[in-house]
C-alpha cells in the first residue's frame, strides 16, 4: 500500500513540475512575443517619421544564415565538364589556378576564383539542358527559356542552402535548338562555416539602412520587401559567402551586410 501511494506521489510531483515549466515556457514565448511586436511598431513609426513606409510583415526575426567559406572541389569540376562534353575528356593544368578539359564537343575552363566557360557543341533542346543544370546545381529556373528557335541568352542566380547568392550567377547560350556554352560563376558544394555569431537581424538591419539613408540623403519612399541572401565574395583562391540582408524599395535595392552593418547598392 505505502509503495502504490509513494508511486502516486511520484507521478503527481512529475506532472507538476511539467505543468510549471509548460508555464515558464508559455509566459517565455509571451514576453517574446510582445517585444517582438513592441519593436515592430517602433520601427514601423521610426521609418514612417522619416517619411518611408515599412510594412509589419517585412519586419521579421528569424536569424539570417551563417557565412560559408568555400572549398574548391576540382572533382566537382571535371563532373561538371563531363556532363556537357563526354567521358573522354583531356586535362590539363594550366597554371594559376586554372585548369582546363577538352574533348571533341568542346573545352571547359575552371579557375580558383570559381569563374568557368564551357563551350562547344553542348547538347540538343537547350532549355532541358539548363532545367536540369539548376536542379542539379542548386540554381533559381526562370519562367522561360529561349525562343521558339531555341535561340538566345539566359542567366539564372544561384542557390547555396536555400538563399539566393547575389552577384552570383550562370549564363546560357543558345542558337537553333544547341547549346553552346555555359559561362559564370560554380560554386563547390564543400565549404565550412566561418562565422555564426552577432549577426544582425532584420530589424537591426532595417535600423542600420534607415541611419545611412538619413546620412546619404537617399530618395526612398518604401520598403517594399526584404529577404536573407548570400553575397559572393572571391579572391585568387578563396570563396566566401557573407549573409546580407537585401531591402527591396521603391527606387533601388540595398545590402546590409550581417557581419559589419554596412549598407550598400545592389
Amino acid at each position: 500500500m505505502e509503495t502504490y501511494r509513494l508511486k502516486n506521489i511520484i507521478i503527481l510531483t512529475l506532472a507538476l513540475v511539467d505543468v510549471f515549466l509548460l508555464g515558464t515556457l508559455g509566459m517565455r514565448q509571451a514576453q517574446q512575443v510582445a517585444s517582438q511586436r513592441k519593436t515592430t511598431e517602433e520601427l514601423v513609426s521610426l521609418f514612417a517619421a522619416e517619411g518611408v513606409t515599412l510594412s509589419e510583415s517585412d519586419v521579421f526575426f528569424d536569424p539570417p544564415p551563417a557565412a560559408l567559406t568555400l572549398e574548391r572541389d576540382t572533382a566537382a569540376e571535371k563532373s561538371l565538364a563531363a556532363v556537357f562534353l563526354g567521358d573522354e575528356l583531356t586535362a590539363a593544368d594550366e597554371g594559376g589556378g586554372i585548369l582546363t578539359y577538352t574533348s571533341d564537343l568542346g573545352q571547359a575552363v575552371f579557375r580558383a576564383s570559381g569563374a568557368f566557360e564551357i563551350t562547344g557543341e553542348l547538347g540538343k533542346k537547350p532549355s532541358a539542358l539548363g532545367q536540369q543544370f539548376c536542379r542539379n546545381y542548386g540554381c533559381e529556373s526562370p519562367n522561360e527559356w529561349f525562343d521558339a528557335s531555341g535561340s538566345g541568352t539566359v542567366t539564372v542566380r544561384q542557390l547555396c542552402q536555400g538563399y539566393p547568392v547575389e552577384g552570383c550567377s550562370v549564363t546560357f547560350l543558345a542558337e537553333n535548338n544547341v547549346l553552346h556554352s555555359i559561362s559564370g560563376t560554380f560554386l563547390p558544394s564543400n565549404c565550412t562555416i566561418s562565422q555564426s555569431d552577432n549577426l544582425l537581424t532584420a530589424s537591426t538591419a532595417l535600423t542600420a539602412f534607415l541611419k545611412a539613408r538619413r546620412t546619404s540623403g537617399a530618395v526612398v519612399g518604401a520598403v517594399t520587401g526584404l529577404y536573407p541572401c548570400y553575397e559572393l565574395q572571391s579572391t585568387a583562391s578563396t570563396l566566401t559567402l557573407t549573409p546580407t540582408w537585401r531591402l527591396v524599395t521603391d527606387t533601388v535595392d540595398y545590402f546590409v551586410n550581417c557581419s559589419t552593418g554596412a549598407v550598400t547598392h545592389a
